[in-house]
């Protein structure tokens, strides 16, 4: 009689939850809240993607004597809202959330060792996520403290944003709009900056009315028009600001005013300052280190890989 044989599949699932327990999603939320989290695990950013793309999630919790010390929301064999798994789901191609950061809601004195599929983990955590790798040529751009960490000094954009300002600009908070008005805004000055409509405009106005409260930033106004906006992504905890930049618009043809480097000034400020005032970890991520751009504005950190090894 013919043996049957285990799928490698299902051997593999059962490899990465061998160490973890299911936790209800009240109980990942109780950890997310208490221990901090990127934007893109929020427990209301999964049920987004949950209720629009019918992704379901799950939660795994990681126990040390009989306590949750560590929290993990999966996709299948991914990490939820990790790149590859964003690729793996197709969801890449439906909208756009860049290359979120990955930091997952876990015990600062606990250490955990997370078996699903990642590779955009933060390196803050390499002391808890055992076994990922974390690896110097693929990283992350993680803005720097600014203004004091500017290369060309902060004196050089209060000059800009002076200019600005006599030439009767406002920096408008991006809360002011609706997520149609938003959505508009986004698509027609992407489109002046690319040359393009940015991925699954037509859904934009629907994205962003269900993700309006984590809309973080300002939009740049002059002459009664606006001229540059970041879409930034915002989640608060007890312990964090996670932010993702995840592209933005511009009129190119305003270069003497530099809108696209002020309004990055302005937004990396004012998520600096919030981050001293409150004594919170911020985690404000531009995705991939892969442009002079980012450098301008960033430290490039390298990120983690975990779980690819197993089948």
């Amino acid at each position: 009689m013919a043996h049957e044989t285990l799928p490698l599949s299902r051997l593999g699932s059962g490899l990465r939850s061998l160490n973890t327990s299911q936790i209800s999603a009240e109980e990942y939320a109780r950890c997310y809240h208490e221990w901090g989290g990127s934007f893109i695990v929020h427990p209301e950013v999964l049920q987004y993607f949950e209720e629009t793309h019918n992704v379901k999630v799950r939660y795994r919790g990681y126990f040390k004597d009989g306590r949750c010390v560590g929290a993990a929301p999966v996709w299948g064999a991914f990490v939820a809202g990790d790149h590859s798994a964003l690729h793996a789901h197709q969801l890449d191609r439906k909208e756009d959330f860049g290359y979120p950061v990955i930091y997952l809601p876990i015990d600062p004195e606990s250490h955990c060792h997370v078996l699903y599929k990642a590779k955009y983990l933060l390196s803050l955590q390499r002391r808890q996520i055992a076994g990922a790798m974390f690896m110097k040529r693929k990283q992350m751009a993680i803005l720097k403290q600014l203004p004091d960490e500017l290369e060309a000094g902060k004196k050089e954009y209060q000059i800009k944003e002076r200019r600005f300002e006599r030439q009767g600009g406002v920096a408008r908070d991006v809360q002011e709009f609706s997520a149609e008005e938003v959505a508009a805004i986004y698509i027609e000055l992407f489109q002046q900056r690319w040359d393009r409509p940015p991925q699954g405009a037509e859904s934009l106005s629907k994205t962003f009315a269900a993700l309006k409260k984590f809309l973080f930033g300002k939009v740049l106004w002059l002459d009664q028009r606006p001229i540059a906006i970041q879409i930034n992504y915002r989640a608060d905890t007890l312990r964090t600001i996670s932010i993702d930049y995840v592209n933005g618009g511009v009129v190119k043809t305003l270069k003497n005013l530099s809108p696209g480097s002020l309004l990055s000034y302005i937004n990396g400020c004012n998520a600096c300052e919030e981050s001293r005032q409150s004594g919170k970890l911020l985690i404000y991520s531009y995705g991939k280190a892969n442009t002079e751009y980012k450098d301008q504005w960033c430290h490039r950190v390298s990120r983690g890989l975990t779980g690819f090894w197993l089948p």
